[in-house]
């Protein structure tokens, strides 16, 4: 049970270890090569947020069976490489919370008092009270964007300045937004109202450059920005441009696309903008607690089998049973269709089984679905140890069934998605050993394979449609690469998939609604 502790891990951690048995060596300012070096001589790897766990470390870890990350963000692990490699990933989520919520308040009351500013100058032998007039928060509006642990705690003691809060976040309800006194807008509303915007979301495709050119336009001119989340939502040319403008009066960062930050970064050259260098979970209480939580856990997991904060147990678990892997990938590929195709928010979700086959499954194919629906619809990372807690805190009640057998498919997931009165249904099979086919949509049977850009839309089965259809892909230049219809003769409409080569711009969408006869229609990513 050897034990490698990198990044300046408080002391706490290793002690705790060794006290239970533990063979722990400490190499708080590791190299890259070095590691490469030496991480097979050990079964677990304890880390903050400087050691950048890459799949290359994690092959030459012939040994590891865990990586502890002490802190929330496991961004700096590769989770799919440690999974194919059966390594167990584990994390303290909460430990640093509140520390990085005082950091977010710190810097926009810095930023909005100029203070850092007025200490340099003072500094230098100034007395420049005018130069530095600020600006009240109170009666200000600020907008969060990602309605976490983090953001919550933002919003609370943001309110005792006298802030009006509003914010963004696809997955928590409204009735539970309003109980923290936060208006729920969309993203482009947000950004028309807010005089402070602060950023608590993870980084990931829906997420990266979230703030560009098109954002900073919505916004006031004047507007004050706070990013203590992750570099690479905001983008750093786009928002330079914004500060020279005029458009954004000032900026505290805490994190950065590229990490160190280039010292020729133009945000630096900026005077309205203040940075600090990632410090955010950066205090004593806050590295103490992941520091002991993150060995207390690896000792439970050592004594008791218990897996706390493992954010990867049950993929790792499931790696190899024969066959579930592509039932598993259909989950997702369903629940992540479902995502793109449903009402923005819903408050019941039932995960539907049938085949003796998937009957033990069950429980992992629901939180494998659960992870293809929120990773669309949140920003968080999501993954199958915490996919059910993180449903339940948006506000989604889940429900499980299991049939015997289905009449058609041997085995087969249906997802049902509710929302009031509205309820969107898809279901999936596998043929064969691989074979992912989504095989129905609500009451149509339409089967294709959810894989790429697929435009579906529903319309009166009249003619004409889809060649009004076909000719605007082909005014967007998009090869058609496959179509799957269907339809329901009682009532007259139609459904139809097409999965098309090359992007899709959302102008092709709202073309495509606009012609007659058809409802609605979406695109999935998948």
């Amino acid at each position: 049970m050897k034990v490698l502790i990198t990044d300046g891990v408080d002391a706490q951690c290793g002690q705790i270890l060794a006290q239970n048995g533990f063979d722990v060596t400490e190499k708080p300012k590791i190299s890259k090569e070095e590691l490469k070096e030496i991480i097979g001589g050990f079964d677990k790897l304890i880390v903050r947020s400087a050691t950048k766990v890459t799949a290359e470390i994690i092959e030459h870890g012939t040994n590891l069976k865990l990586i502890g990350r002490a802190g929330a963000g496991v961004d700096n692990i590769d989770i799919e490489a440690a999974t194919r490699n059966g390594i167990i990933v584990m994390n303290t989520p909460g430990g640093n919370t509140v520390s990085a919520a005082e950091h977010t308040c710190a810097m926009m009351l810095s930023a909005a008092r100029r203070i850092p500013q007025a200490t340099a100058d003072l500094k230098q032998g100034n007395w420049n009270k005018k130069k530095f007039t600020g600006v009240e928060l109170e009666g200000k509006t600020l907008s969060i964007i990602g309605l976490g642990k983090i953001g919550r705690e933002v919003a609370t003691r943001m309110q005792a300045f006298g802030m009006k809060t509003i914010a963004y976040d696809p997955m928590i309800p409204d009735e539970y937004a309003a109980h923290l006194n936060i208006d729920l807008l969309p993203l482009h509303e947000n950004f028309i109202r807010a005089d402070f915007i602060t950023i608590h979301s993870s980084l990931n495709e829906s997420t990266r450059n979230l703030l560009a050119k098109e954002t900073f336009d919505l916004m006031k001119d004047g507007v004050i920005i706070v990013n203590c989340a992750r570099g690479g939502i905001i983008n750093e040319e786009d928002l330079a441009e914004a500060i020279t403008s005029g458009k954004v009066a000032a900026v505290a960062l805490d994190v950065f696309e590229s990490e160190p930050v280039n010292p020729d970064n133009p945000l630096l050259k900026l005077e309205q903008v203040i940075a600090t260098p990632h410090i955010a979970a950066s205090t004593n209480e806050a590295q103490e607690k992941v520091a002991v939580q993150i060995a207390e856990q690896i000792v439970a997991w050592k004594q008791k089998g218990k897996l706390e904060g493992a954010v990867n147990a049950a993929a790792v678990e499931l790696a190899q049973a024969p066959g579930v892997q592509s039932y598993l990938t259909l989950a997702e590929k369903l629940g992540a269709t479902l995502a793109q195709i449903a009402p923005l928010r819903a408050n019941k979700m039932t995960v539907r089984t049938s085949g003796e086959f998937l009957h033990k499954f069950n429980e992992v194919i629901t939180a494998a679905a659960l992870k293809g629906f929120l990773d669309i619809r949140q920003s968080k990372d999501t993954n199958y140890i915490n996919a059910f807690a993180m449903a339940r805190e948006s506000g989604i009640s889940l429900e499980q069934k299991f049939e015997k057998e289905n009449p058609d498919y041997t085995n087969l997931i249906r997802i049902e998605l509710e929302n009031g009165s509205s309820k969107r249904m898809i279901g999936g099979t596998v043929f064969g050993d691989k074979e992912i086919r989504i095989v129905m949509i609500d009451q149509f049977l339409v089967e294709f394979k959810p894989e790429g850009n697929i435009i579906i839309y529903n319309n009166i089965d009249k003619p004409g449609v889809i060649a009004h259809v076909t000719q605007l892909l082909l005014q967007h230049n998009l090869n058609v690469a496959y179509v799957a219809l269907s339809r329901d003769e009682e009532k007259k409409v139609a459904m139809t998939a097409i999965v098309v080569d090359g992007k899709v711009p959302a102008a092709l969408i709202e073309e495509i609604k606009a012609i007659n006869g058809i409802s609605e229609a979406h695109l999935a990513l998948l």
